[in-house]
């Protein structure tokens, strides 16, 4: 029940993370579409009064080019001016422009005057293009006053001159201004848009990290709170149970001598009875005990070969090569390890002769395996292995795995159980090397 709830506030994390990252991102468009649609209308005002310096500068020239020729902000500004007529030919041009350049078509009359601006991007040369209608009255006339009729110095005025007779057949102006500042920004936010989403995605994920690992740090909280006072109670009830148990059993053996034979068989399963209760205030008393005890360099072949002594009156080592380095470990840890995981073994209805423990070395750690030949783990049961008190025996406690895995991480290990090819089950243990023998 807790895997789920786990795996459903995960998934739920997951979920508002990425609903917090759509709304970030449609924020940061906004942002950005607002940045870019500020610089726009800066870009096309600029382009506009450079057209209103470009006609203020036809009161003392000839045409556009010696306007532009004649000013230094213009020829910084413009990269071309040309006229058009309405088939798209070119009346008239100054810098780069195109040669021909298609009209929209007219919709039953002529466009209002002022006609409207059409603006086109040319990143080619970090500029907008502005196309409009040109001014039909033609250009202003000269503030200088007319002496004769060639003006004081003998020049004509442009009254009626080229560019005059220009403007008043072309259909549409094209006018190229360069604006660098724009562009930059364009670009600038076109690399920054993926890296802002690329901060926040892992800004999201960052925090999605937190809340969980917070999440995770309260539950084991609540939990170690849980089993402390769990521990206490089951200390206690395991120390009461001890006395009343070892009366029990001293009584048996007196009933044994001087009750009948017949009665010898009631009396074994009271004293079996009394045996497994003794077992279990044991095994407890030996998972509520500190899981590091007192670590001190051992060779683990050695506690496997006396486990395997012990419970199976022979040897069923493999000591395999390169040999296992020695571990930093409470011996007694890896004892009660070994005989949990051998009990097991035993118990799980195999023959004897396929009973085996392999130790050996792993990418310099120590590897121990107890292998059997059993009914091996029953599906449904795997994901509860190491719960304590779970177990699918009738007569079984569900305390030792948990000891084994709280003993095992104690001393920085792993143990995972799995089917053994060919039947069976698989317990393998792995664990850190002693830095006397690294």
């Amino acid at each position: 029940m807790n895997r789920l709830i786990r795996k459903g506030t995960r998934l739920a994390s997951i979920g508002v993370a990425l609903l917090v990252f759509a709304a970030l991102t449609a924020l940061a468009v906004l942002i950005f579409r607002e940045i870019a649609k500020g610089s726009l209308l800066e870009s096309r005002n600029d382009a506009e009064e450079t057209v209103n310096l470009l006609l203020a500068g036809l009161r003392d020239h000839d045409d556009f080019g010696s306007a532009i020729e004649g000013s230094e902000e213009l020829k910084k500004k413009v990269v071309g001016v040309a006229a058009y007529a309405s088939a798209g030919d070119r009346l008239y041009t100054w810098g780069t422009t195109p040669a021909v350049l298609g009209l929209p078509a007219p919709k039953g009359e002529e466009l209002p005057s002022p006609a409207p601006r059409g603006y086109r991007d040319v990143p080619a040369n970090d500029s907008i293009a502005m196309l409009f209608r040109p001014f039909r009255a033609g250009p202003p006339p000269s503030h200088g006053r007319q002496e004769d009729a060639h003006g004081p110095r003998g020049r004509r005025l442009p009254a009626t001159g080229f560019l005059f007779t220009t403007l008043s057949r072309a259909d549409l102006m094209y006018l190229e201004v360069r604006e660098p500042g724009y562009w930059r920004q364009r670009r600038l936010a076109a690399v920054l848009f993926p890296l802002i989403e690329a901060a926040l995605a892992a800004l999201i994920l960052f925090v999605r990290m937190l809340l969980l690992r917070n999440a995770e740090y309260r539950r084991r909280i609540e939990e170690q709170r849980n089993l402390v006072v769990l521990g206490t109670a089951a200390s206690t009830l395991a120390h009461e149970i001890k006395n009343p148990l070892l009366s029990i059993k001293l009584q048996t053996r007196i009933l044994e001598k001087t009750y009948p034979q017949d009665a010898r068989r009631e009396l074994g399963i009271i004293d079996d009875e009394v045996e497994r209760l003794s077992a279990l205030s044991h095994r407890v008393g030996d998972y509520l005990r500190d899981p590091a005890g007192n670590p001190r360099p051992i060779d683990p072949a050695d506690i496997a070969l006396e486990v395997c002594m012990r419970l199976c009156g022979r040897n069923i080592l493999r000591v395999l090569e390169p040999p296992p380095p020695a571990l930093h470990m409470d011996p007694e840890r890896l004892r009660s390890i070994l005989e949990n995981l051998l009990r097991n073994a035993i118990e799980s209805g195999g023959p004897e002769e396929a009973l085996s423990i392999e130790v050996g070395a792993e990418g310099g750690a120590a590897r121990i395996e107890v292998l059997d030949r059993g009914a091996g783990l029953a599906p449904e049961a795997r994901n509860s292995l190491f719960d304590p008190f779970f177990t699918t025996k009738s007569r079984g406690t569900g305390i030792g795995l948990a000891i084994c895995k709280r003993f095992v991480e104690a001393a920085g290990g792993s143990i995972v159980l799995e089917p053994r090819a060919g039947g069976g089950c698989r317990a393998r243990l792995v664990f850190p090397a002693s830095e006397a023998s690294a």
